[in-house]
């Protein structure tokens, strides 16, 4: 087999980020490229960086924990395109049921329900089915946690409070920009309070 050259190795994994929804693993980079040595991926993953992580890139390569790279767009272009995605990935409904639980877990689904209603069911399973939220089954419960996934699209480790963090910073963020928690949040807020005192 002819050795690939280090141009080809980083057309490739380019191609792989880029086109991936989630982060990607080392292993997953060497099986496209059809290498067995790790030190070449990571020397190509290097040279895109170089590419990418510059201050005249809207696009930036990010290496995550456990050896996985993620192709994103800066947060500061996140406003400017906004305005041109037509379509949310998620409902707000779904996103506040996400919310939910990444500020409560792990949190029984039970719970979820009681507090976003029964169309949080549905969420669930989407949220799931989508890789950022995972269930584990205990008794005639499911226990409900955020996966490394959604860690990974915060930027923070994976653990409760990390990501409880970033969520209370987002909303800040958001609180700021557009004055005052509408009437569905400040009832959401009401609700944390009623979970926490249980």
């Amino acid at each position: 087999m002819v050795e690939k050259n280090l141009k080809e190795i980083v057309t490739r994994i380019e191609a792989l980020l880029f086109t991936s929804s989630k982060p990607v693993d080392v292993r997953e980079l060497l099986s496209i490229c059809g290498l067995r040595k790790k030190e070449k991926i990571l020397s190509a993953v290097r040279e895109l960086m170089k590419k990418y992580n510059n201050s005249e890139s809207a696009v930036e390569l990010v290496e995550l924990p456990g050896g996985r790279f993620y192709l994103r767009l800066r947060r500061e272009y996140h406003e400017l395109v906004k305005k041109y995605v037509k379509r949310p990935l998620f409902s707000r409904g779904i996103m506040r049921t996400l919310s939910f639980i990444a500020y409560h877990q792990p949190i029984e689904q039970s719970k979820v329900a009681s507090v976003r209603g029964n169309s949080a069911y549905k969420h669930i399973k989407i949220l799931i089915e989508r890789g950022l939220v995972e269930a584990e089954e205990k008794g005639r419960t499911r226990i409900l946690r955020t996966t490394q996934l959604l860690a990974d699209y915060l930027g923070v480790p994976n653990n409760p409070s990390a990501i409880k963090k970033a969520l209370i910073s987002r909303m800040d963020e958001n609180k700021k920009k557009d004055g005052e928690l509408d009437s569905k949040e400040v009832l959401e807020v009401e609700n944390v309070g009623k979970i926490e005192k249980q």
